[in-house]
Parts: structure tokens; sequence; C-alpha cells
């Protein structure tokens, strides 16, 4: 039962006084009646307006009532119980999984003192209650080994259950989360560890490490390198070998030496065409292995065009077209075609191909169109730009004819206004808005700054005005003086980008800053910063899925992101973005919850191992909005069989910092005696209060109408006023 409280606001003497005061009138009120009435009646009469009264009065004094509960809750000692794949090995000290069982099978509880309680927890990379006494078994099947979060989850639980020890079985090699030790020491009581396993290097062959680039280009090999692991071998021959798919594209050997040893392993891919591509690297397996779970590697690059084909037209021979062309030419990743433009007509180099204009990926024009460029030539780069909408590199120059220009002047970043053909020296102020922009930054500490130690370089006094869409990314400066004209600008609407560079004579940046490390690779990584920035194209599909990563360990759930997007490229929150993911014969369909602003995502679990394709529809009231495609991939290499040794030191140090003891599976009979022992190991009182305000509780005007009311029935049936 519950043990009751009363409290008033005021004066408890002030509240009994004027209940007696109260008493008394109502006594004094019905001692004459009319008509005269029974005695035991009239005593009702005044019992019943006192008590009336009496709850009026008191709700002046704002009565409040605690109810106070006890209890005594036992000391508890929490299990965690490692239920990661790593528990399933089998080493020279015996199966894991067999010697957890016989530990469980013995029932922990006998190893804790009579008045304690026993509560079971399991962990992996999740956490959660374990039943020892029920019918669920343990699964061990976890991919990653989280010691940090489970002792902060007990961390947690310490309060609620009055957990006073806990005892941690685990093969103690953590491969997910922080070290273990800090939150070990936030325990506050102590923590015994029983460690599974044999603490000895085994005997295994494994891939520890696969190092590739993420974007790779067709007909261009790449170096994957690959650290091979192997222990308890010697004199054994292995091969690694790569796979795209189930096609073998390289293969090594490597003889194995005594010991635990690394090899580095470099494997070429020489990818054939664009696309995302999925890569396997396989180490033979030899007999003896510890497991073979550990022997491949699963990885994916995106493989890109072998080369961007750059046509650079320029408007006169001259040094500018030279270096230009050169710095191009150096670029392995780019295939320039140059054509010159001469006087009165034509190219030096032929006549300019239709053909080759249409295959470009992006077009330069340095000093270009001119006074000599010729209708047709003209309108072929017309029709690329402005149709086509090809990408463009502008670079000024003397012989360019502004009216000419005007043909391709909707592309441009910029227009221009008035001025004269008389030449200036000029220096480039980077924006300061535009310090980080990746077109002008070098790579290099001091980033944009180092466009302030480049050489000045030519500009007419023309005014060129940028457009309003444009951005700036440096202005023009004379003789120190920042002036508002633009020297460098972009330009990116509708899906057409162009850059432009108001000033030429830019082979002084390459020439004349030989010799300084700040700026003598200043014009090649600016020449190919733009070229990559106007040949990335913009991801304008209405509709797109994407998951949070290309490859997923077995038992990790798969994240899907996905945006949707009306015509008119506005995010639609109230569309219904369906998902279909296909493996084999097995399909799985789940729905993407909206979260806001055109973003949808989801969560699914339990897909077996295997490669995924999906398709995604989004739909509103009937209406398609798009679809959308890809690929994953479930059962990367888990990282439980990475290190297969029984982590005995961490083991011994949880138990160090926590006041607790490192066991033996053969020592775990002796648990009970050790934590009878402990001084702090007692049960706690437990208290919970619960407040009523009576002078608020709505069962206390009910109780005033019912008296009142009933001392009315009693008047009038007594014939009384």
């Amino acid at each position: 039962m519950p043990r009751i409280e009363l409290s008033f606001s005021t004066s408890t003497v002030a509240l009994i006084l004027f209940v007696i005061i109260v008493g008394l009138l109502a006594f004094a009120f019905y001692r004459y009646t009319l008509p005269p009435v029974t005695r035991f009646r009239r005593l009702l009469l005044a019992v019943l307006r006192t008590a009336a009264l009496s709850l009026m009065l008191l709700l002046l004094f704002e009565p409040l009532a605690r109810l106070i509960f006890t209890s005594t809750q036992p000391p508890v000692v929490a299990v965690l119980i490692d239920n990661s794949k790593s528990m399933r090995i089998i080493d020279r000290t015996g199966n894991r999984a067999e010697q957890l069982a016989g530990l469980l099978l013995n029932d922990p509880a006998n190893v804790v003192p009579p008045a304690a309680e026993l509560r079971a927890y399991t962990f992996s990379p999740q956490w959660k209650v374990h039943d020892l006494h029920g019918k669920d078994s343990l699964r061990l099947d976890g991919d990653a080994t989280d010691i940090s979060s489970a002792l902060h989850a007990l961390t947690q639980e310490r309060d609620q259950y009055n957990i006073q020890a806990a005892i941690l079985i685990t093969d103690g090699n953590y491969n997910s989360g922080p070290n273990p030790l800090y939150e070990a020491e936030q325990l506050g009581f102590p923590l015994f560890t029983v460690g599974l396993g044999d603490s000895a290097e085994q005997k295994d062959l494994l891939i520890t490490k696969v190092l590739a680039n993420e974007i790779v280009y067709s007909e261009t090999p790449t170096s994957i390198d690959v650290t091979v692991k192997s222990s308890g071998f010697g004199g054994e021959r292995a091969e690694v070998t790569l796979l795209e798919g189930g096609r073998e594209v390289h293969r090594s050997g490597l003889t194995l030496e005594p010991g635990t040893r690394e090899y580095q392993v470099q494997l070429t891919y020489t990818p054939e065409e664009p696309g995302m591509k999925k890569l396997t690297v396989v180490v033979s397996t030899l007999p003896g292995e510890l497991t073979t779970q550990n022997n491949r590697r699963t990885l994916y690059v995106r493989v890109l065009k072998s080369k961007l084909r750059v046509v650079l037209l320029a408007g006169t021979p001259g040094p500018d077209m030279s270096v230009i062309r050169q710095t191009f030419a150096e670029d392995k990743n780019i295939d320039v075609h140059s054509f010159t433009q001469r006087t009165p007509a034509g190219f030096y180099e032929g006549q300019l191909p239709s053909p080759v204009i249409d295959s470009a990926d992006c077009l330069v024009l340095v000093g270009f169109p001119t006074a000599a460029t010729t209708d047709a030539s003209l309108e072929m780069v017309r029709v690329a730009l402005v149709q086509n909408l090809l990408p463009v590199l502008f670079i000024a120059g003397r012989t360019v004819d502004n009216g000419r220009l005007r043909a391709v002047l909707p592309v441009l970043p910029f227009t221009p206004v008035t001025g004269s053909s008389l030449e200036q020296y000029v220096s480039a102020q980077p924006s300061d808005a535009q310090r980080d922009n990746p077109i002008i930054a070098v790579g290099s500490s001091q980033g944009s700054d180092a466009w302030l130690r480049l050489p000045p370089i030519f500009k007419t006094e023309f005014v060129y005005r940028a457009r309003a869409e444009a951005t700036v990314l440096a202005f023009t400066k004379v003789q120190n003086i920042v002036l508002t004209d633009p020297l460098v600008l972009t330009r990116n609407v509708n899906r057409q980008r162009s850059i432009a560079v108001l000033g030429y004579g830019l082979w002084r940046w390459r020439l004349m800053t030989q010799g300084d490390p700040k700026t003598q690779n200043l014009l090649s990584s600016f020449l190919a910063n733009s070229i990559r920035w106007l040949t990335t194209r913009e991801d304008n599909r209405p509709v797109r899925v994407v998951p949070s990563k290309e490859s997923y360990m077995q038992g990790e759930p798969v994240d899907l992101l996905g945006q949707v997007y009306d015509a008119s490229a506005q995010p639609v929150d109230n569309a219904q973005l369906h998902v279909l993911l296909r493996h084999g014969e097995s399909e799985v369909e789940t729905l993407l919850r909206p979260m806001g602003n055109g973003r949808y995502e989801a969560s699914v679990d339990g897909l077996e191992e295997g490669d995924y394709v999906y398709r995604a529809v989004a739909r509103s009231d009937g209406l398609l909005f798009g679809e959308d495609n890809g690929k994953f991939s479930i059962g990367e290499v888990n990282l439980e069989f990475q290190d297969t040794r029984m982590n005995a030191a961490l083991l011994r140090e949880l138990a160090y910092r926590t006041g607790g003891r490192y066991l033996a599976i053969s020592d775990f009979k002796d648990l009970g005696g050790i934590l009878g022992t402990l001084s702090s190991f007692s049960p706690r009182e437990l208290s919970r209060t619960k407040e009523i305000e009576i002078w608020n509780w709505q069962y206390t005007l009910a109780v005033i109408i019912l008296l009142l009311a009933l001392e009315w029935f009693i008047r009038k049936r007594s014939g009384m006023l």
C-alpha cells in the first residue's frame, strides 16, 4: 500500500480553525427548524452542510496529496553475448559456437549470487535483449562486432535495472565503432570478460586491402593494389586473380614464405567501355585454411570515356594558340584537334569538317571568330553551341570580330558594350566569393592566391559586361587598381556551360612562370579544370534513386535515397516512389517515404547475398514523373574474418579498467563466488511518487454538488424552505 502525505499552500491550523467554525455555524443553523423535524434529520443536514462548506473552504487552501510507492530492486548481472559470425570459427581451441553454447547451456544464472537477477543481451552491429530460457537460439550471423556500442547501451540500462556487474562473452575482435576502452570506463561497475578462441595467429590466407581509383578511363590501363596476408604457410604457391563479372582480367602469382607476412600484389585493369563496373579480387584457396570467406574482395569503379575530344579554333597563328594546344596535348585524357584561321578564308589545317565539330565534347575559341571567318564555318560553330548546347571555352584576342561574335553571344557569359582596340596590361584579381571555385583553385596551399603572382596579360579597352546569370571568377586589375570589369567568368544555364577569358597573352602565364613552383603549373591546371567543369553533365533526370553505397555486407540494411522533380525542375513531395529490387528470381518491392523538399528514403533489411538490380517508378495521382534504375551488391567480404585471433589483450584491459577480471572458459564456474565478494553487490530501494492536486481534481466539485443536492433533497422532503 502506498504511503499518503497531504499538504496545503497555507497554514493547516488555520484550515482546521475555519472548518470548526463552519461546523459550529451549520449546527447552530439547524438547531431549530420550521417545520420541526427529527433530531437525526437535523444532525444529518448539519453534517451535509458542514462537509460541503469544508470542501469549498479546502479548495482555497490548494490541498496536494502525495502517494509514495516503495519497492526493493535486486542487483542485476548483465550478460553480453557476441552474436557475430566470428563466433562460428573453428580454431585450435575448438568450435567457438559450441564453447558459447556450453557456457549458456550450464545456465549463467548458476554463477550469480542467489539474491541477484540475470539479464542477457546479444550484440554485433545490433543490440537487443536475449531470453536465455526462451526458444530463440543464437544465430551468430552478425556482420561486425561493435563492443563500444554494446557497453554504451549497457550504461543506459544501468539505472533502470540496477545493473551492478556485467559479463562479456566474446572473442574481443571489435571491427566496428571506436575503441571500447573509453565506454568501459563509463560503466561504473566491474566488467568480467570471457574470451573464446585462440589468441595465436591462425593458419590462413586472406585479402586485407584493395586500393583502386574510383574513376578510371576506358582503354586506359589502371593499377589495382592488393595486400595479401598469409600465416602458417611456407613454400606454397598462391594465385591472385582479378575478375570483371565472371571474366578473368589479370592474374598474378606469389610464393608464400614461412611465418606471418603481407605481400603487395599489383594487378592491371583496362576497361573496355564506360559505365559502373564491378570487380572481384580472389586469392586461391589452400588446404588447411581457417576460413575461405576472406579470400575475396569486391570493389566498384566508374569508367569514363578514355579521352575528351576538344576542338580548338584559333583566329590567327600565335603564341596563345601554340601554348594552349601544347597544354591540351600534354593531358593524357584530352584528344585535341586544332584549326587556325587564315586570311582571306579557310584554315591552315584544311577545311573544317562538320563531323569533327559534331563529335567534339568541347569547343575552345582562341581569338575566334575573325573578320576572315566564313559564314559556313561560323554557322557550323553557331549550331554546335546554340542548338546542340556544346560547352565552350572562349579566350579573347585582338583578332576577334565583335560583329561576327554576335552569332554565338547567346551562350557566352558576357556581352560587348563599347570601347576601342587599344591594348593595356591587366592582371587577374580572383573574386573573394569564388576563391574556392574548383576552376581557379590550383590545388596548392596558396589556392587562388597564386593568381596574384601571375605576370600581366593583354586586354583591349573594349568594355564587356557580365550577364545577369554569369559568375565572375576574376576581375580586371590595372596597376593594382581592381576594376569592376570581369576578366574570367562562367555561365551555366539550361544545360549549356561556357567559360570566357576576356584577355589574351595567356602564353605569359606559362612561359614567364617557369621556376616558380607556385605558378608554373597554374595555366595547365586552369585549362584542365575548365574542360572538366565544361564537360561534366548535370543530372537532369526527374527521378533519381541511388543506394548509399554500391556494396553492402551480408545482413547490413540497404539504404535507398531518392529525389523526384516535376517538368519545371521543382521538387515533388507527394509522389509515390516505388522501388522493385530483383535478384535472380526473387523480387522485393518497397515504397520510399517522403522526407520533404522532393527527397525520399527507405531502408531494406533481410536481403540475401548477391547482385541486385532495381527499378524505381514515381507517380502522383496517376501521373508518371519518371523512372530510374541501378544496381548494388550484397555479400562483400565480411569484417569478421579479417582478424580471426581472440584479442585477449583487449579483454584483459577492459576487465582491469573496470575492476573486473578476465576469465578463461574453465574459470567461468567460479564467477559466482567472485561476485559474492563485491561490497557493492546489494539490492536498492526504489521510491515512486504520484501527486494529486485535490483542489484541481475533477471529482472534488462533483462531491460538493452531490452534498448540496442531497441537503436540498432532504429539506424539500421535510417541507423546509
